[in-house]
């Protein structure tokens, strides 16, 4: 037999081909079994290494006369493969390849022998060296599917994103006339058809302030009882209820809550201490779950190990459970404040006016209100000017509606800045 070295990747097969045969294209082998039996005795395939047969790759083609000539064969019909590393033996499948060429071509001469693999005139059985741990057939669809679930997901992301970004980019586009430093530090004039935002913006930060210092008291420690001290019983159960449902009420149903239970049951008046008791109320569901899910989040066996030094259960949360969740309460926190920096509905009925006079400097320009004080917010200044008053124009009412976006922006921001920094600290 003739081994020559540009006919070691490819062997042909003619059936009915009488005379010598050595695999060549003149001289092809008559079977496929024949072609396996005798390429696996072949002493150069035997100890050659799978790089040196045409890069890994060893072609058996079923081949016919034709007008004197060879045609060769197409696509390839068989695929088999095989990897010197394999740690069991394989049967020529890209999962479980054969362990050499030698084992291969044996592989496949038993399958001919048993009349189970037939090469047809025109058909091509391709042998390929794998290399360890590169990818099977099967792994590479599985990454093409992730590529396209990532991809769908990507497309659904910047979907949701697109238009948000795309509104945000015409309301300053609109409002960038009027931004400047003097519009948040001027007080509204010609009844506020010109002028700043500075009276609305001050009673903003008064009510989200005095709201903060009444719900978030309440809140975290509501959340502490019912993750540390609460045990599951019907009461539990009820509260967990209500605090859901309060999550979902509407705030207009707050806003008329808040004019019966403070502004004349607890005969607060229409004020600002009766408006952001109001937005305190709805928002502390999520201020209360914040705190559950950040106590949560604290491993049962630090609270045991504290236990075992002897701590009481407050010891133990004050020292250890409330350190390690901080990050998570304060989320909870600061995502209050931009919800109540935003909110109309509950301050319409409850404190929020219209207009008030306040002084262009002095104290009477940094505390213009006191509790029992109506006052001016950003959230129903934006309604007013958008349906109240006549004259307005685009640069003034885009303008504020910039800021309220950029404070609520800018709170959310700090919001998540704090929180990876705090996680960032954490040992555990």
């Amino acid at each position: 037999m003739t081994d020559r070295p540009s006919q070691l990747g490819r062997w042909y097969v003619a059936p009915g081909a009488a005379g010598p045969a050595d695999g060549t294209l003149e001289q092809p082998f008559s079977s496929l079994q024949e072609a396996c039996e005798r390429l696996g005795d072949s002493p150069t395939l035997s100890h050659a290494r799978a790089a040196e047969h045409d890069e890994g790759r060893v072609e058996i083609l079923c081949i016919e006369r034709a007008r004197g000539e060879f045609a060769a064969a197409g696509q390839p019909t068989h695929a088999y493969f095989v990897d010197p590393f394999t740690p069991v033996e394989g049967n020529g499948s890209e999962r479980k390849p054969w362990e050499s060429f030698p084992a291969a071509f044996a592989g496949l001469a038993r399958l001919a022998r048993e009349d189970r693999l037939r090469l047809a005139v025109g058909q091509r059985i391709e042998i390929s060296s794998r290399e360890v741990f590169t990818a099977t057939s099967l792994e590479k669809w599985k990454s093409i599917k992730e590529s396209i679930a990532r991809y769908i997901f990507l497309a659904m992301a910047l979907v949701c994103v697109l238009p948000v970004v795309a509104i945000l980019s015409f309301l300053l586009y609109k409002a960038w006339p009027a931004l400047s430093i003097d519009f948040l530090l001027t007080n509204p004039q010609n009844n506020l058809t010109a002028g700043g935002i500075w009276a609305p913006l001050i009673g903003t930060f008064f009510l989200v302030l005095t709201s903060l210092l009444v719900a978030a008291p309440i809140g975290i420690l509501a959340g502490v009882y019912l993750n540390e001290y609460a045990t599951d019983n019907w009461l539990t159960r009820i509260i967990n209820l209500a605090v859901m449902n309060l999550a979902g009420v509407p705030s207009i149903v707050h806003a008329l809550f808040g004019v019966g239970a403070f502004v004349h049951f607890a005969h607060m008046g229409r004020s600002l201490v009766a408006a952001a008791c109001t937005v305190a109320v709805m928002t502390l569901p999520v201020i209360i779950t914040s705190t559950r899910e950040a106590l949560s989040a604290v491993p049962m066996s630090f609270r045991e190990a504290c236990w075992n030094m002897g701590a009481t259960r407050w010891q133990t949360i004050r020292t250890i459970v409330l350190p390690n969740s901080i990050s998570g309460i304060l989320t909870g926190v600061i995502l209050q404040v931009a919800r109540a920096a935003g909110e109309t509905a509950p301050i319409l009925f409850t404190g929020a006016v219209l207009y008030v006079p306040i002084a262009d400097a002095g104290w009477n320009y940094v505390l213009p209100y006191g509790p029992d004080d109506r006052f001016m917010a950003l959230s129903y200044h934006l309604f007013a000017l958008s349906t109240q008053i006549r004259g307005v124009s685009d640069e003034l009412l885009f303008g504020t509606a910039v800021v309220l976006i950029g404070l609520v922006l800018l709170v959310n921001s700090f919001a998540i800045g704090l929180r990876i920094y705090l996680r960032s600290k954490k040992k555990w």
